[in-house]
């Protein structure tokens, strides 16, 4: 394509593309803030972490929705991007652009996915009728005489309560054993051969509200989707702003912010509120220079439809002429031009002397 046909192609798809971008930062903050309104438990107890799911179901599937939507529209921005950098440097791999679209439909999918899963699960918890009681001693004695009636005890000992696993899938809760009984409570589940773990955090009810989302399918297949849906926004994002800072498409600077937020997306994903704000940022700077309105200007790539990649560091001082060694310091005078009898020269004007004192006598 010829470097007319390049601008031409740029200018017609700058305007949706810019207001894809700033639809997709606004969104993903709008979806944090959403997140946050709800003000869900966020603590270590897993019961009263799916109750709070429960309560605030709606804000749950809504703040999924709209996360989803802006990581659908992140695909124009980025792909206006690409098809840039790709038009102008012959390097860039065409199938790379597979990832441009992995990663966010992958991530839009995960979500409202997790989110229905989640809602799912917490209702189906808080419909289970309550969970049985025994006392210590009933416990004590199934240990001593059914361990294998047993599939795994939870120790939870901040309350000094516990929880146990049935062999056929039901529970029932210790609501406190006796100090006395903690020290040995674990050999004692060690001799008669029964799983067991503890949790200083929990409360009785836990183990039963895990076993309920780890059963859970949909749960299960929005897991699967959140890795490859990471590993495509780490990898597009952070190939697309490579290039365009090859090619000369970004600034030095913004060419490597944009790496560093692919790069870090894999560690801490745009879901809460700093990395939201900075992929904002940067959606917006995308959008502002597609319509030749971003600070500083816009590189001159864009409008000379071919790349100009920026300097390496410490060429724009080596390409600067030097001055010669032999040169000499201070003001050039004009001399006399050829042929002219030079000052102070026979024929020439005479110059200023000292004038001579007369002797005395």
């Amino acid at each position: 394509m010829s470097r007319e046909g390049i601008i031409e192609r740029e200018r017609r798809w700058a305007r949706p593309a810019a207001i894809a971008a700033f639809l997709a930062g606004a969104l993903l903050l709008a979806a944090v803030i959403i997140g946050e309104a709800a003000n869900l438990y966020s603590g270590a107890s897993e019961t009263l972490g799916l109750g709070s799911i429960h309560d605030h179901s709606g804000s749950i599937v809504l703040e999924s929705v709209v996360r989803a939507a802006a990581f659908v529209l992140l695909v124009g921005p980025v792909l206006y991007l690409f098809r840039a950098a790709q038009s102008r440097n012959a390097r860039v791999q065409a199938l790379m652009v597979g990832f441009v679209f992995i990663g966010p439909i992958l991530l839009a999918a995960a979500g409202v996915v997790q989110a229905v899963g989640a809602t799912k699960a917490a209702s189906d918890f808080v419909k289970l009728p309550p969970e049985q009681t025994r006392s210590f001693s009933q416990f004590s004695s199934q240990v001593a005489h059914d361990p294998n009636g047993i599939d795994k005890v939870t120790i939870y000992t901040q309350p000094n309560s516990l929880e146990v696993q049935r062999t056929d899938g039901t529970f029932y809760k210790v609501k406190h054993y006796p100090d006395k009984a903690e020290s040995g409570l674990s050999s004692e589940l060690d001799k008669a051969g029964i799983n067991h773990d503890s949790d200083p955090d929990g409360i009785a009810g836990d183990a039963r509200a895990v076993h309920v989302t780890d059963d859970s399918g949909v749960l299960k297949a929005a897991q699967g989707l959140v890795v490859p849906g990471l590993l495509g926004l780490v990898v597009g994002m952070a190939y697309v702003s490579l290039q365009a800072l090859r090619a000369g498409l970004l600034t030095r600077f913004v060419g490597s912010f944009g790496i560093a937020l692919g790069v870090a997306a894999i560690f801490i994903p745009p879901l809460v509120m700093l990395p939201a704000v900075l992929w904002a940022g940067f959606l917006a700077y995308l959008g502002l220079l597609y319509l030749g309105r971003a600070p500083g200007g816009r590189p001159p790539a864009w409008d000379a439809g071919e790349a100009i990649p920026w300097p390496k560091p410490g060429d724009e001082q080596s390409s600067a002429p030097r001055p010669s060694r032999d040169a000499i310091e201070g003001e050039a005078t004009e001399g006399p031009a050829s042929g002219e009898p030079a000052e102070g020269s026979p024929g020439g004007q005479p110059r200023s002397g000292r004038r001579k004192r007369k002797r005395r006598r």
